[in-house]
């Protein structure tokens, strides 16, 4: 009977993670968006990275990342700059405002300083 109850709780939502961070909502996914954001957005650029960005009328931050493949052949490591962008991005907490970060030039980027890179370009965002 102990064993019943805990299974179930185990599946029961924590409410604490409730109200935390939402990978979906961060997500900058329709065409429309991405153009508005190209079109109206101010930016920001470093060596190997471009931000782009626009202000948005919601209450968190949405971020978009395009690598394109023929940059960057390797699906780990376009995949790998998603991660630390998110990751960075989420760190950061951006609120109100559609981010999309385009891999500019691949000879610029350093696999081994990826983080680096892109929290630099991040915080240059931060201060604006």
């Amino acid at each position: 009977m102990l064993e019943d109850q805990r299974e179930e709780n185990a599946f029961l939502p924590n409410p604490s993670k409730a109200s935390s961070f939402s990978a979906k909502k961060m997500r900058l996914n329709k065409p429309f968006d991405f153009k508005k954001c190209f079109s109206r957005g101010k930016r920001l650029s470093s060596p190997a990275f471009m931000i782009h960005y626009l202000e948005n009328d919601l209450t968190h931050g949405r971020l978009g990342i395009r690598i394109a493949k023929k940059k960057m052949r390797k699906a780990v490591d376009r995949n790998r700059i998603k991660r630390v962008a998110r990751e960075v991005f989420r760190r950061k907490g951006f609120d109100g405002v559609d981010i999309i970060i385009v891999l500019r030039n691949e000879k610029n980027y350093n696999h081994s300083k990826c983080y680096e890179q892109i929290n630099e370009i991040f915080s240059n965002l931060k201060r604006l």
